[in-house]
């Protein structure tokens, strides 16, 4: 008798890994122009909103390709699907790290901790918007 056939990982398994190995550079583009942007004299709640609109950039073209494994060209209709799921988990990265800083985190941190409350949310969303494609 041979060894019984195990069933097939199901895909959100190895997408969630692969979304959780994005997540640090993404965390890193944020961080990095939010510190860039502080050096310029920017305050953090004005730069967050530029950190994030590059970080969401960023992450469009990681996770297309990687996470989710997306074939083809990327197109204007899941560029647009991925921005409105993006802002449901921007509205809650951004509450989050203004509670946080509020609260006198570093901004390292309140980025993480608004990284974290989004990322089931967006997770699910962006798994949506690649899978209609």
């Amino acid at each position: 008798m041979g060894k019984p056939r195990s069933a097939p990982r199901p895909a959100w398994i190895g997408q969630s890994l692969r979304f959780g190995l994005v997540a640090p550079v993404v965390f890193l583009v944020d961080w990095g122009v939010l510190s860039a942007l502080g050096a310029a004299g920017i305050g953090p709640y004005a730069g967050r909103v530029a950190s994030l609109a590059v970080s969401v950039a960023v992450g469009f073209v990681l996770n297309r390709s990687f996470t989710f494994r997306a074939a083809g060209r990327p197109t204007w209709a899941q560029a647009r699907g991925y921005a409105l799921a993006a802002a449901l988990g921007v509205g809650v990265n951004y509450g989050v790290f203004a509670l946080a800083v509020h609260a006198g985190l570093p901004n390292a941190l309140a980025i993480a901790s608004g990284m974290l409350a989004a990322a089931a949310v967006t997770f699910l969303r962006f798994r949506a918007v690649f899978r209609q494609t």
